[in-house]
């Protein structure tokens, strides 16, 4: 009985002697797939894309240098005005006595004041009198051109070429000397301002070309010129970037129209490598990567020096990696230095979602 127990203990000491072999040759036969990634050529300019609106070159304001009630506005909102075009007209009646009685008192002065530079030239008058004729005569001319003047304000004209935005008086109403009668939009030249981060201001040394791109006129391309940055960001904690317009494409501009605006600017004055951030990772406080070996089928350690993130998570490579070069970007962390891997094949551009 007892060699039949140990021959039944026996058996069963080979077969779990085997059962753990094949184990461990299954484990050794597990080779994991990993998604791997070319190394590529960084671009030399990235392209930012932000919204634009169109303004005019100014909006001002109209208003008369004195003041009184208006007689007569000779146009209205929306209407296009030529430069030195009557806008309105003020009551004159009060001008035009002043202009009278200051006529009055020129001729009266001038009267006098010829007589004694006539006597002066005689030699009958002292020089006192001759000094205080003068003197005279000029305040009451200096009096009578105030009066022309005042009285010519009363017209008020366009200062610029442009539509009238706003009017807010209506005739018969006083006014006040500077007071705005209306806005006038200076249709002349075309500004379009974009809100851009303190980044791009920071970097705007490294901006190369600005491009405006009109959505409602068939993606028309127009070229942009930068003509100010605002140095204090606004409540939205973006600054307000001002370009003008180049002159050909004046015509095809409105006043808040919308529009696209793309930035070049230029990232690296070297040609540098990059890969997608996923591919980093940490080993004894270096940064590294798992270079792909298709040869071999393996994955090597590999230290790498980075620069600065360029978009897309994507990442520049200075040292360490050459174009070409295939990396493991999902799963580091569970590979080892040498280890058999086996790419995933790319999912074709026709099999959307990969289901097939």
């Amino acid at each position: 009985m007892k060699p039949i127990i140990n021959l039944c203990i026996f058996i069963l000491t080979v077969a779990l002697l085997s059962g753990c072999e094949n184990n461990r040759r299954n484990a050794e036969q597990i080779v994991r797939k990993v998604k791997v990634e070319s190394v590529q050529l960084a671009d030399t300019f990235q392209i930012k894309t932000f919204s634009g609106r169109v303004r005019e070159a100014a909006e001002v304001n109209l208003s008369f240098r004195v003041a009184g009630p208006i007689a007569n506005i000779a146009v209205k909102e929306g209407d296009y005005l030529h430069a030195g075009q009557l806008v309105a007209q003020m009551d004159t009646r009060d001008y035009e006595v002043q202009l009278q009685v200051a006529q009055a008192q020129y001729e009266q002065v001038k009267a006098e004041a010829e007589r004694v530079i006539e006597l002066h030239r005689r030699q009958s008058v002292s020089s006192s009198d001759y000094e205080k004729a003068v003197a005279g005569l000029r305040m009451v001319e200096s009096q009578l051109n105030h009066a022309r003047n005042q009285l010519n304000d009363t017209r008020l004209t366009a200062p610029v070429s442009g539509y009238i935005h706003k009017i807010n008086f209506s005739p018969k109403e006083l006014i006040d000397a500077g007071m705005p009668l209306g806005t006038l939009l200076d249709v002349s030249e075309f500004h379009v301002e974009a809100d851009i981060p303190a980044s791009l201001l920071l970097n705007r040394g490294d901006i190369t070309d600005i491009t405006g791109i009109i959505p409602i006129a068939c993606e028309e391309t127009i070229p942009l010129r930068l003509l100010s940055i605002s140095p204090r960001a606004g409540q939205n904690q973006l600054y307000r970037m001002l370009m003008g317009a180049d002159m050909k494409a004046q015509k095809r501009l409105a006043a808040g129209m919308d529009m696209k605006i793309h930035i070049t600017l230029r990232q690296n004055d070297e040609p540098c490598v990059c890969i997608p951030l996923s591919a980093l990772f940490k080993r004894d406080g270096k940064t590294c990567v798992w270079v792909y070996d298709a040869d071999a089928q393996l994955v090597n350690l590999r230290e790498v020096t980075t620069d600065r993130l360029i978009g897309d998570g994507r990442i520049l490579i200075t040292h360490g990696l050459q174009q070409g070069e295939q990396v493991v970007v999902a799963g580091v962390s569970l590979l080892t230095d040498q280890e058999k891997v086996e790419p995933i094949k790319p999912v074709s551009e026709t099999n959307v979602g990969g289901l097939l």
